[in-house]
Formats: C-alpha cells, structure tokens, sequence
C-alpha cells in the first residue's frame, strides 16, 4: 500500500523486511513503538524499533521510507564482515560480497551491483580449472562455468544479468540504465546470493548430512 509522505503510517501496512546485523539475514522486523516523527528538521520519515523475529538479536532502529513503502536505514549499522559469511564461500568472494553490502547499505548502489559482479567473476575464476579462463571476457567465463556443470541454463542467465547490471555500475552506457536504483541492486545482491548458495552453501551442507549419517 503506497502512502503520501505526510500521511501517518500504521505499523500493520509498513514492509518491515531489513538485513539483521546480529544474525546476518534478511528478516520482517516486529515493531515495538508506534512510527515516530520529526527526528531531523530535514525529513519527516517516522522511525520505529523493531526486533528480529528469529534470535534474541539487538534492537534496531529503523528508518522508514513511507513514499516507496520500505525500509531506507537500520541502525545500528552492520559492520558486514567477510567471517559473517557462510564459510563454505572462499575468502576473496565472502571479501567482495561484504564490500557490495557496504556500498549498498550507504546508497552507493552502482558500486554495490559492480561488487557483486566482481564476485560472480571470482566463482568462475575458483571453480573453472581451464587454461585461458583467467583470460577470456566475463560473458565466456560464465558459459565456461555452465558447460563445465557447475550451474543450470538458469543459473547461467541469472550470472549474466549479474554481469549486465555490475557493467552498468561500472561504466558509462547509452541504453538508459546508467541509474541504478535501490531496487536493482537489492536483487542484484540477492541473486548473487542466490548463485553463492547452490554453488557453494548446498554442496556443503549437503556433505556435513551424508558425514553425519554414516557417523564420520
């Protein structure tokens, strides 16, 4: 439900969902308060603390963004470590990941979706053992990863959107997407996400089941 920016807003219509610092997800914050305003004489957007609903994590402070119905800042603001990642991911790419976080979380969404490229090019370069790899553009190491079997013809296209998008990031372009918007770098991070976990974080995972099934 989109609001007028002045019009008082009910915590039961507000889209609560945020990255939760202590326990390093996305989640629906439950509010605690009712929204508040006038917290700065240069903006009229309510505040409200929240929990998280899945750990006895610390409250957050949450900025709400009424005219797009949606969380604009959380504070305290998260530190997004690389060792907060899965430690199935390699170092270099949890590096890249917590990077993209930052620059997302400081609305420097450009920077954030070229983060996440840079990732998608650290999967290729750790899994794809070809000479040669390391010297081809993105677009043919992605197909190099999907002919290699690492990823499905899905997962290929969702890498090279990645790419479309951490290009547009990171380069003057004439086809109308040199603004990138909240919107687009949060699914880009969420899809970048979303190719970390089925190459790394299920194979792991699944490994830990089979070892503790046959007792090893």
């Amino acid at each position: 439900m989109a609001h007028r920016i002045y019009d008082p807003v009910n915590t039961e219509d507000m889209n609560l969902s945020y990255y939760c610092r202590g326990c390093h997800q996305q989640v629906r914050g439950i509010p605690l308060t009712e929204p508040q305003y006038h917290i700065s004489p240069h903006s009229d957007e309510p505040w409200i603390i929240c929990r998280c609903p899945t750990h006895l994590c610390e409250l957050s402070f949450v900025i709400y963004d009424k005219l797009n119905n949606q969380v604009r800042r959380v504070y305290p603001l998260s530190s997004f470590d690389p060792d907060n990642y899965h430690q199935a991911i390699p170092e270099k790419i949890r590096e890249d990941l917590a990077e993209a976080d930052r620059c997302y979380h400081a609305d420097a969404y450009k920077a954030s979706v070229t983060m996440n490229r840079r990732a998608v090019q650290r999967i290729v370069l750790d899994k794809v053992k070809i000479p040669g790899t390391e010297k081809k553009k993105l677009w043919e190491q992605i197909d190099s990863l999907f002919e290699a079997g690492f990823i499905t013809k899905q997962l290929k296209d969702t890498a090279h959107e990645i790419r479309h998008f951490g290009n547009f990031g990171a380069h003057p372009s004439d086809d109308q997407l040199d603004d990138t918007s909240r919107e687009d770098a949060k699914i880009v991070d969420q899809l970048t996400m979303d190719l970390i976990r089925i190459i790394y974080i299920v194979p792991y995972e699944t490994d830990q089941l089979k070892e503790k099934r046959s007792g090893k």
